[in-house]
């Protein structure tokens, strides 16, 4: 039996489908590379925008009608949430199977007894150690959210905030480690908000840095007020944890940030960024910013460029403000053309390139470590460093998942350009 996934979205759907592709491996399925023959596909599909949501009905469609065979096809996560919000069935979406978050760790079984394909799958094992294609582990550490951002559908497609139990992420890390993972990414849809029992992100930090095998610890993102302090003064003694954070900002300008249900103002980002550039362990800082909300005059959205025009951010993720049934913004007054919302977020997205060349370029004549990733035919390998800035450096003897230091020495087409110095440490 072979199986097949495609993942959009987030680092959260990406760890949660390592744990899919392990669970149908436990059952006896082979995993095939997706549009090959196979018996089963699995959209691992995301909702936050409407065109993430189109392409995820796209890829069902695409599914179903590709050579080989009619395999059974199944939309998971967020997307299958929402549709079975709006009381549509699989045939309106034309998969053969919706699996909200609830059901998409028990497919094996599911589609075992509705399909009738292969033999009854042994119970889903409690914990499995999931592969990955990259040499970057993905780590779930949390679900849902609390917050009810006005834009945002998360809320209702993942539900409340829900933490793992401190251990099993620690084992899994460790197992992880053993296997040969030298970086992990935890991740989560309110990273910040982790908590079991009293411990809190920064206290699994501090766990994590024990675990030897593994050499780098990387945070996906992690919201304003939650934890984020604690994590920056972690940052400067750890000797693991990436240099490199990346806080959600969504606009600079502090109406919207009212209106919109975020829990913070612009001063108060601020400080977080000044909390930052004074510890010595933290460097690169990304953001994310959504052009057009609803309610974004003129003078707002150049109040947000000034904003963020000011601050040292080393990369933007930027969108425009896409409008999602069931949140508040969608009904709100002053929605913004979607031809204006496009050049905002094309003038956003200019000052990030603009910003992400100067602080590759900041790093010039220091010392960086890369985790090798690819190796190209001119004898270069390439990876990211801990800044999370793509890095290459000669080196023809190299593997994937090696860890080097070099010498920042220049930047050539986006590409952080180093003088190898050591290596660090390479897979057993």
């Amino acid at each position: 039996m072979r199986v097949s996934f495609k993942t959009l979205g987030c680092r959260l759907n990406q760890a949660e489908t390592a744990t899919m592709e392990a669970q149908f491996q436990a059952a006896g399925y082979d995993v095939t590379r997706f549009g090959s023959p196979c018996d089963v596909v699995v959209i691992h599909g995301c909702t936050v925008t409407q065109n993430a949501e189109k392409e995820s009905a796209r890829l069902v469609r695409t599914a179903r009608n590709q050579p080989g065979g009619k395999p059974v096809v199944v939309l998971a996560g967020c997307p299958a949430v929402v549709q079975a919000a709006h009381g549509n069935t699989e045939r309106d979406g034309q998969a053969d199977l919706l699996a909200p978050h609830g059901l998409k760790f028990s497919l094996p079984a599911i589609i075992h007894e509705r399909f009738s394909i292969g033999d009854k799958p042994p119970p889903a094992p409690k914990h499995v150690v999931p592969r990955f294609s990259t040499v970057r582990a993905r780590v779930k550490v949390q679900d849902g959210c609390n917050c009810r951002c006005a834009y945002c559908v998360v809320p209702a497609a993942r539900g409340s905030s829900v933490s793992r139990p401190f251990q099993e992420i620690v084992d899994e890390v460790e197992a992880l480690g053993n296997a040969g993972y030298r970086e992990i990414i935890l991740t989560g849809a309110n990273l910040g908000c982790y908590s079991d029992g009293k411990r809190r992100l920064v206290d699994l930090l501090k766990a994590l840095e024990s675990v030897k095998p593994v050499q780098r610890i990387r945070l996906s993102s992690i919201e304003p007020a939650t934890d984020e302090n604690d994590v920056i003064d972690f940052m400067a003694s750890s000797g693991k944890l990436c240099r490199h954070l990346h806080i959600p900002l969504q606009t600079g300008d502090d109406s919207l940030l009212s209106l919109m249900g975020r829990c913070y103002t612009t001063a108060e980002f601020r400080r977080i960024v000044e909390h930052m550039a004074a510890n010595p362990g933290c460097t690169g800082l990304g953001t994310d910013l959504i052009a057009g909300l609803p309610g974004e005059s003129g003078n707002s959205f150049e109040a947000t460029y000034k904003f963020v025009e000011d601050l040292p951010f080393s990369n933007l993720h930027v969108f425009p403000y896409s409008k999602r049934p069931h949140t508040r913004a969608a009904a709100m007054d002053g929605q913004v053309a979607s031809t204006v919302r496009k050049e905002r977020a094309t003038r956003l997205i200019e000052l990030g390139r603009s910003k992400k060349d100067k602080f590759a370029r900041g790093l010039i004549g220091r010392k960086v470590s890369i985790l090798i990733e690819n190796a190209d035919a001119n004898g270069f390998a390439a990876g990211w460093t801990s800044e999370y800035v793509w890095a290459a450096v000669p080196g023809a003897d190299l593997r994937r998942n090696q860890i080097v230091s070099g010498i920042a020495k220049c930047v050539d087409n986006g590409i952080l350009i180093a003088d190898r110095v050591a290596q660090l440490q390479s897979r057993n």
